[in-house]
């Protein structure tokens, strides 16, 4: 996964929350500062169990593609410097699609989020699940502090 210039990317998960831009911003900041590209990487999923409106999965990578492309415009827009940022949806179980996304890379950047603590407790922390498999260090961003 080396690039052009010889420096391993940082691959940072991105949704459309307000942690993962927050992850992102910081992804970005490092990466200009390491001189290095930055994989932004989407995991989206298909699961019966949770989607009550069947859309077909050709559908779905194409909403989750243009909902990064959404957010690398926002992430990018008024900085001066900017790494080379590299887009990617990819399908299957978030925390596995992250670390095997972030094989080879410098590092794995992701969030955590605020509450959802039921989600949590039933599924599991896809941001804990990073941290436990991941083979490249991971930084994980936490949100911003409530009331700031």
């Amino acid at each position: 996964m080396v690039e052009q210039n010889g420096s391993p990317p940082i691959v940072v998960g991105v949704d459309d929350s307000d942690a993962a831009r927050r992850a992102f911003a910081w992804a970005i900041d490092e990466a200009v500062i390491r001189r290095c590209p930055v994989h932004a990487v989407t995991v989206w999923t298909v699961d019966p169990a949770t989607d009550f409106i069947w859309t077909p999965s050709e559908q779905r990578r194409k909403i989750a593609e243009e909902k990064l492309s959404s957010t690398v415009r926002l992430a990018v827009q008024g900085r001066a410097d900017v790494p080379t940022i590299v887009e990617r949806a990819i399908e299957g179980r978030p925390a596995k699609a992250l670390v095997e996304a972030a094989e080879d890379a410098a590092m794995l950047v992701v969030a955590t989020h605020r509450g959802e603590r039921l989600r949590k407790a039933l599924l599991g922390s896809v941001s804990a699940a990073c941290v436990r498999h991941s083979d490249v260090p991971v930084v994980v961003v936490r949100p911003e502090p409530q009331g700031t």
